[in-house]
């Protein structure tokens, strides 16, 4: 580990490192997967905020990037209203426990410079929830760090296409949605949003926007019709592959022994297979999700027809992701053969944002996955 450390915001020149960084550097837990940003990680970035820096740890001789953090801005709902707060993401670091300790130690000073010019209270972020070892050193609030408080626990859902497919509709219609009802899709996305802690306000501005909506149009948005043609509920198929990736990296010692087994019955039970290590999911996110908590045969049914439109674009799986205690979790797990992992969702705070985090109520948070 170097003995001197800089930090500071990425820039064109280089923004390829940190690419580099992303793919060599995987995310911990029973599976090992890179969340990877070609052809540039501004373009991710751009879908995560309005306002956004990507911090770069540079270190060695020649210099190179060794960590790497995000920090974004966004409105979303709080306590019903709206409010803009923060979210940390693209945590990375090369090395060791105790490399990751100093890097963090120097990333949090800059992060806390970047929050004192910014214009948020306080942070959201989630993290893996058997990645023990991170949230260890994230929750033991060493140095200048800030508090990282649990908060939830939520459940991302991976549904293989072809499986979700064999879902009926059943009574109910599905349509695409256009341009004319665009203005609609906004109304309904803030009205169901409100209900929600961290919920994205999606205005119309925002849907059309080439950078926080990159890659999704008015079509890739279904809405959900009952015989009198009112909808029920909506959501969109938003494939980001142009600019995201997700690339299995290798499974846990117990979960590598178990795999072939899993991959002979897995057909028989309904259940997709275990990617080869080096496989690039083919998989794209259910996101701008607006259906009623107790809906569960609109959720189905649009899941079901988003599954059918994801087979004919090539992508093998559908990812969409609910609070734990969100009653449309236990439908999607009831429902649908799908691989599932949980995340621990923070509020991270530094002392000036502790009154407005502690200020949350108990409504259930519904973070939008596909930003993260």
């Amino acid at each position: 580990m170097p003995a001197e450390l800089t930090f500071e915001a990425a820039t064109k020149d280089t923004e390829a490192q940190l690419r580099r960084l992303l793919r060599e550097n995987p995310v911990g837990g029973n599976i090992q997967v890179s969340l990877e940003r070609e052809p540039n990680a501004f373009h991710a970035a751009g879908i995560s905020g309005d306002e956004y820096q990507m911090m770069l740890a540079f270190g060695g001789d020649p210099r190179h990037v060794i960590g790497s953090g995000g920090r974004f801005e966004l409105v979303t709902y709080v306590n019903g209203r709206e409010q803009r707060v923060g979210y940390f993401g693209e945590l990375r670091a090369e090395g060791g426990l105790r490399t990751r300790r100093r890097l963090l130690l120097g990333s949090y000073q800059t992060m806390h410079r970047f929050h004192e010019a910014g214009n948020v209270a306080f942070y959201m972020t989630t993290i893996i929830e058997d990645n023990h070892a991170a949230r260890r050193l994230l929750e033991a609030g060493l140095g200048d760090m800030p508090t990282y408080r649990p908060l939830e626990k939520m459940v991302t859902f991976t549904i293989p296409a072809r499986s979700g497919a064999r879902r009926r509709n059943g009574l109910r219609r599905i349509v695409s949605g256009s341009e004319r009802s665009l203005p609609s899709i906004a109304e309904r996305l803030q009205e169901h949003g409100s209900r929600y802690q961290f919920h994205p306000k999606w205005s119309e501005d925002t849907l059309r926007s080439a950078i926080r909506c990159r890659g999704l149009s008015p079509s890739d948005f279904l809405l959900c019709n009952d015989r009198n043609s009112e909808t029920l509920g909506s959501l969109a198929l938003w494939d980001q592959r142009a600019f995201k990736q997700t690339v299995i990296h290798g499974y846990s010692r117990q979960l590598a022994r178990a795999r072939p087994f899993v991959n002979l019955v897995a057909p028989l039970l309904g259940r997709p297979r275990l990617p080869t290590a080096g496989a690039r999911l083919e998989s794209a996110f259910l996101s701008h999700v607006a259906v009623a908590e107790g809906d569960g045969e609109t959720l189905e049914a649009l899941i079901a027809c988003s599954c059918r439109h994801a087979i004919e674009r090539g992508i093998d799986y559908v990812m969409i992701s609910f609070a734990e205690r969100h009653p449309l979790t236990a439908v999607v797990r009831k429902r649908f053969p799908c691989h599932s992992y949980v995340s621990v969702l923070y509020v991270v705070y530094w002392e000036d944002g502790a009154d407005a985090a502690e200020s949350l109520d108990n409504r259930i948070p519904h973070l939008e996955v596909a930003i993260l």
